[in-house]
């Protein structure tokens, strides 16, 4: 396998995204990991819940460089590099919000998400990175997760596993296969990794419920001009709200299954609400039948759900 990328994780003091406080890297060459490496980087405000995540303090990084400093070196690494990440969204936003903040532009990146690629290579109840990690057939230390270095090396690990099942050596080949496009950064504009589809749909207007479509969101978010229907229940929020979350977004709330579905959101499913002896709802099967004739459109939990809500930068109930 010839396949070259630069996988990266970042990791950050507070629940700002330009607030990195360590980056891990591992470079994949010739489709093998050659080197992994993490750096830690200066930051003052620390969040006490960042901490309990990451095990990284403020005394730990009191003599680290500043981000400048950091992306001198890390611009280095990437070179002429694609970048993988789990959730490259979040990844890709500490790069973009940390170069505001340093007052530098933005570089010509292309990147790919393990996240996105593996909705559509593993069939999981969640697609956070300990679910992936496993259906990859990697061993996952749940005392190593989020530390940057280790989550790299994984979401480097994880990519070799999609392409390899996708029988590809070539990035832009393997998100073609899935209908996917690679994101990418430029000086002056950035597009997520994500269906080719997402985009605004003509005759845009109110669906089935009550839920008001944005049509002035912001196209780069994950559930911009996406279908979305939701079966089971939410326990973050009612059916209602959730509808409108996705409204707000600019996608478009459906009560059914159909050909316009690109993402069925599963939550709890009542047994009492199902047919008699069935496990699955009704959509679900459909969304499923969807799949296998090669339909746009991938099933995902509540969580991923919530993930997506808060890479578009939305506040979700607790």
């Amino acid at each position: 396998m010839t396949l070259d990328f630069l996988a990266i994780d970042f990791e950050t003091a507070n629940f700002l995204r330009g607030s990195p406080c360590s980056v891990g890297l591992a470079l994949v060459k010739n489709g093998e990991i050659v080197d992994t490496v993490e750096e830690l980087i200066h930051q003052d405000d620390f969040d006490s819940f960042n901490i309990a995540l990451h095990g990284i303090t403020p005394e730990d990084v009191a003599d680290a460089p500043a981000f400048d400093v950091v992306w001198e070196w890390l611009r280095l690494q990437i070179g002429d590099l694609p970048l993988v990440a789990h959730n490259a969204a979040f990844d890709t936003g500490v790069i973009r919000d940390s170069l505001d903040e340093a007052l530098i532009p933005w570089p010509d990146l292309t990147y790919a998400c393990t996240l996105v690629m593996g909705r559509r290579t593993y069939e999981l109840p969640s697609y956070r990175l300990p679910y992936v990690a496993e259906a990859a057939g990697l061993k996952y230390d749940p005392e190593l997760h989020h530390k940057a270095v280790h989550d790299a090396e994984l979401s480097a690990r994880i990519m070799l596993d999609i392409a390899n099942r996708h029988e590809t050596d070539n990035l832009q080949v393997l998100a073609e296969s899935m209908n996917l496009r690679l994101g990418q950064i430029t000086a002056d504009d950035w597009q997520g990794c994500r269906a080719k589809s997402h985009s605004p749909r003509s005759g845009f207007g109110l669906s089935v419920t009550e839920a008001t479509i944005n049509q002035n969101a912001d196209p780069n978010n994950p559930l911009y001009g996406v279908g979305v229907t939701f079966t089971g229940a939410l326990s973050s929020m009612t059916r209602a709200l959730a509808w409108q979350r996705v409204g707000d977004l600019g996608g478009m709330p459906l009560d059914s299954v159909s050909k316009k579905t690109n993402l069925l959101v599963f939550g709890y499913q009542d047994a009492r609400m199902l047919s008699p002896g069935a496990t699955l709802s009704s959509k679900y099967k459909k969304a499923a039948d969807l799949k296998n004739k090669d339909a746009d459109i991938e099933i995902i939990g509540e969580d991923d759900f919530l993930n997506m809500l808060q890479e578009a930068g939305r506040k979700t109930i607790d």
